[in-house]
């Protein structure tokens, strides 16, 4: 692929080479001899007519008076030599008639030239001369000179062009092609390939530039290695068996994926069934392998979930029950992929059998149940810190490479200029935003479960909250050709509202995006109007309208329930997590509101929020957001050169910091741990400490506490990817002065450094 566009380069050279040199240098020689050389030719022929008119004219005057015809003659055929003269006459006036007339017509062969001149004998008219000459020679003469001067100009030309082309095809196309070569091995994931360049020109230069993106893409790749092998990991550890079973057209069933928690609830291990799933059905109890068999078929041919309870021995002979669970998904060759896990829910049989056993001892089995379900609280409360404390560590683990993955894009994006390039790495940033997307929906879904979601109430406008979701929106709804229409009532146009702003728009994105989403043509509206004026309230009805696909009734009731979407075709087709409208709902009752839809297959669908906010009484004035360079560009003007301080072990998130502050003007140094970050800062050479949390030997919270202990007032902003607000206090609590979440977002961390710069 490279060879071919590198040859048809060097092909387009060669051929605007000639064009360029060869063609103008002939055409302009051959437009000078075509238009001046015929002029001096003629010009020749003209004097050369006179000069033997002027021989016949000093010769004839003697023999003409004489009437010596012979030796007329003679003078008059020396003339006659010449081989361009046609016809010579000679009269005379004594006699009134052709003194000699001599003819050769044979050499009349193109355009005739005629002359003549009166002859004298001191001042008396004797006779008369006429001349005629033929011009052919002369035209052979040019024709011969027009096709020397093209073969000399176009073989001199041509062996110039030759070896410029040759250099060129050395110099510039054969490097061209190796390069090319390069980029084809980093398009397809060799990243050990290598590129021995050697030249300080303008190429050599290009293939470092290649050489350092080959770098990059390689650290992301590793990342992202990383991050599958930390979900492995986690998969590991989740109690049960988490697989991924596939059953083939022809039947035959194997597993994709298995932990290895497998060996213990059925003394198999995960290489035994990679290729082969009969040993599995083999340790199901014989009175439960054609139920557990029949309901995956079941599941297959209707792409149902999977819900089965079934049995199997334990080690010692004992029966064990497993509750089985799993989504099916179709794939293009005809198989069906089931994601799910198996627990072992043998004490809630038991459980089942002792509570018929004592139902007839309710006193004796409540104060059992009584015990139990103190225990059970407990290990409930355990379970709940547990949860708490993987999901902060799940999400500082999934965030810290989302920032690397997510900063690095970026600056690769910002610094490459190829087209290609350009559109593979929007697409790893859009695939990295879209992960986050979800990330943070399960956050919110399990901060909203225990009860420690918090709105944020705060003075906004509603016609900004429009603008900013129909601008996330506009270029998917471009890309569909969507016409989108916005109405706000005018009543809101310049009313300050009291709420939480960025959860507002969560919901009307949420609904928004699904509009698109499930959107192929038509429209998407929004529409906000007033329904009832309580004086300092407004009560306000938002609604999403579009001309999609629809929702049949019977999935309507699901739809905004946990983890549930209108039919599995729905994830299979256009993704998603079914979490989505399960925290719009969740939001709207935290915020007192309510949501609903209205719909019909084929005929779009009406997705709508009403609730209640408060009127803002003093209306502080809204500021424009500004854009990531607009952002770096005012915090450049009035902060260029500031010296900051930079806490992070993480090689990869060093240079993302680093080179977003250095975007903004910013001087960065770092700091590899807590214990360099406070001996650092002891200098006071730094306006500002960027202090990340989790570090070896020292960790940030330390080391805050240490800077203050010394009394330095100096500002600290926390850099965690834990993004749960006890983790926020904690930040505060140990000194810091605020706090900002990985991935970092550039906009946001640049307002953050001005708001505590500008208090310095």
């Amino acid at each position: 692929m490279s060879r071919k566009a590198s040859s048809s380069l060097f092909i387009a050279i060669a051929t605007g080479a000639v064009i360029g040199l060869l063609l103008p240098a002939l055409i302009i020689g051959g437009l000078w001899i075509g238009l001046r050389e015929p002029q001096v030719a003629q010009a020749a022929l003209e004097r050369d007519l006179e000069t033997k008119l002027d021989v016949l004219a000093s010769s004839l005057p003697e023999l003409l008076w004489n009437l010596d015809q012979v030796a007329a003659r003679e003078v008059v055929a020396a003339v006659m030599k010449a081989p361009d003269v046609v016809h010579i006459s000679v009269a005379d006036n004594s006699q009134g008639k052709p003194f000699i007339d001599v003819r050769a017509p044979e050499r009349s062969r193109g355009n005739t030239l005629t002359s003549a001149r009166d002859v004298y004998r001191g001042s008396t008219r004797i006779g008369h001369i006429r001349i005629e000459i033929d011009d052919h020679l002369s035209a052979e003469a040019l024709s011969r000179q027009r096709w020397l001067y093209g073969a000399t100009v176009g073989l001199q030309l041509a062996i110039s062009l030759a070896f410029v082309l040759l250099l060129l095809d050395s110099r510039v196309m054969k490097p061209l092609r190796q390069l090319g070569g390069f980029a084809n091995d980093l398009a397809q994931g060799r990243f050990s390939a290598e590129l021995q360049t050697g030249r300080q020109d303008e190429i050599g230069l290009l293939g470092q530039h290649l050489g350092d993106m080959r770098n990059a893409l390689q650290q992301q790749f590793n990342a992202q290695q990383t991050l599958i092998e930390r979900l492995r990991g986690m998969a590991e550890t989740v109690p049960g068996v988490v697989f991924q079973l596939r059953r083939h057209g022809d039947g035959h069933f194997e597993f994709g994926y298995v932990s290895e928690a497998v060996r213990d609830y059925f003394h198999l291990s995960a290489a035994e069934l990679a290729t082969d799933a009969t040993q599995w059905f083999q340790q199901v109890h014989s009175d439960d392998r054609s139920a557990v068999m029949s309901s995956l078929l079941s599941s297959a041919q209707q792409l149902a979930p999977w819900q089965q309870e079934f049995r199997t021995h334990n080690a010692d002979g004992t029966e064990r029950w497993l509750f089985g669970n799993a989504i099916a998904r179709a794939e293009d060759d005809g198989a069906v992929l089931w994601h799910g896990f198996l627990t072992d829910i043998s004490r809630q049989r038991r459980d089942a059998l002792e509570l018929e056993e004592h139902r007839n001892h309710l006193e004796d089995l409540v104060e059992a149940r009584t015990r139990q379900l103190a225990s059970a609280t407990e290990a409930a409360e355990a379970a709940n810190l547990a949860k708490s404390a993987f999901l902060a560590n799940m999400s500082h683990e999934i965030r810290t490479p989302m920032n690397a993955i997510i900063g690095l894009t970026y600056l690769v994006r910002r610094d490459s200029r190829e087209a290609e390039q350009q559109a593979r790495l929007k697409k790893v940033a859009d695939a990295a935003e879209h992960l986050l997307s979800i990330i943070n929906n399960v956050l919110d879904f399990s901060k909203i479960e225990a009860g420690k979601f918090e709105l944020e109430i705060a003075e906004f406008s509603l016609s900004q909250v429009l603008d900013t979701v129909t601008g996330m929106l506009a270029q998917r709804a471009a890309e569909k050709k969507l016409e989108v229409h916005v109405e706000l009532d005018p009543m809101l146009e310049q009313q300050q509202l009291q709420g939480d702003a960025q959860r507002i728009s969560e919901i009307l994105l949420n609904f928004a995006g699904n509009a698109v989403k499930f959107t192929d043509n038509g429209f998407v509206g929004i529409r906000v109007q007033v329904e009832r004026d309580l004086g300092t309230a407004l009560q306000l009805l938002i609604e999403v309208e579009d001309s999609g696909i629809g929702i049949a009734e019977e999935a309507q009731g699901r739809l905004f329930q946990d983890f549930e979407q209108a039919d599995s075709s729905t994830t299979r087709r256009y993704g998603g997590t079914g979490l989505g409208l399960a925290i719009c709902r969740r939001l709207a009752d935290l915020m007192g509101g309510e949501v609903g839809v209205e719909s019909q297959p084929g005929s779009g669908s009406r997705f709508w929020f009403r609730l209640t906010l408060d009127k803002a009484t003093n209306p502080a004035p809204q500021q424009a957001r500004l854009s990531r360079s607009q952002a770096a560009q005012e915090l450049a003007n009035k902060f260029a050169g500031t010296r900051l301080l930079l806490a992070e072990d993480n090689l990869v998130n060093q240079e993302v910091a680093v080179a977003l502050l250095g975007s903004a003007g910013l001087s960065v140094d770092v700091a590899e741990d807590g214990v360099q970050a406070v001996a650092m800062a002891a200098t006071g050479a730094y306006a500002l400490v960027l202090m990340d949390v989790q570090m070896p030997q020292m960790d940030g919270l330390d080391a805050t506490r240490a800077i203050r202990a010394s009394g330095n007032p100096v500002p600290i902003l926390a850099m965690t990817a834990n993004a749960f607000d006890e983790e926020r206090q904690r930040c505060l609590d140990a000194g810091m002065n605020d706090h900002v979440a990985k991935p970092v977002v550039a906009e946001q961390l640049f307002a953050t450094l001005k708001l505590w710069l500008s208090k310095r």
